[in-house]
């Protein structure tokens, strides 16, 4: 069993490529291969397109499902595993160069935000009480404007948490658009 570090990198990078070149999402992929018999989530998709060189002796029981699903052939991970150029074993699909963008601390505190209002709303949803969720909402807001602060401003989703919005909406479109300007630096 190759433990390189190296050819795990390549690996994952020619599984990522090959998924993004057929245009579906680790979601989608996981659930070709739970489809097919196996058990997989998105998360270990993850794993597995990071390279991650398992600890044990053998290949993760997850790989070759996951590239059965992408239309590999069997033996194909082995060769590139074993150094071979991953766009000459997939038989001449692209594969892209290890691009991966780099995710800020603040980026990551501004993608989760609408998880965290989204989950104040199904709370609500839910039986809690919606002076609950306003509270919580205003809490987050004060965190957010204290890490935004100490990052060198403030975050710019004041109205996110004081404007009220229907419950099960989602994140109204302004918010959204605010929350992309923010992720791209922008706001």
């Amino acid at each position: 069993m190759n433990h390189d570090a190296d050819a795990w990198a390549v690996l994952g990078r020619a599984i990522r490529s090959d998924r993004n070149r057929q245009g579906i999402t680790r979601e989608q992929l996981a659930q070709r291969v739970r489809d097919r018999g196996g058990e997989i989530s998105a998360r270990s998709i993850g794993s597995l397109e990071a390279g991650k060189v398992p600890k044990r002796g053998s290949k993760p029981p997850t790989l070759e499902p996951t590239v059965a699903a992408l239309g590999w052939k069997a033996g194909w991970t082995d060769r590139i595993l074993g150094g071979e150029d991953p766009g000459a074993v997939l038989e001449g699909v692209e594969i892209e160069p290890d691009v991966t963008p780099q995710v800020t601390p603040r980026q990551r505190l501004y993608e989760l935000l609408p998880s965290v209002y989204e989950f104040a709303r199904t709370a609500v949803l839910n039986g809690a009480p919606a002076e609950e969720r306003d509270a919580f909402e205003v809490a987050v807001q004060r965190l957010l404007d204290a890490a935004a602060s100490g990052a060198g401003g403030r975050g710019g989703y004041a109205l996110a948490a004081y404007r009220p919005h229907a419950a099960g909406e989602g994140v109204p479109a302004d918010d959204a658009a605010r929350i992309r300007e923010a992720l791209n630096g922008d706001g």
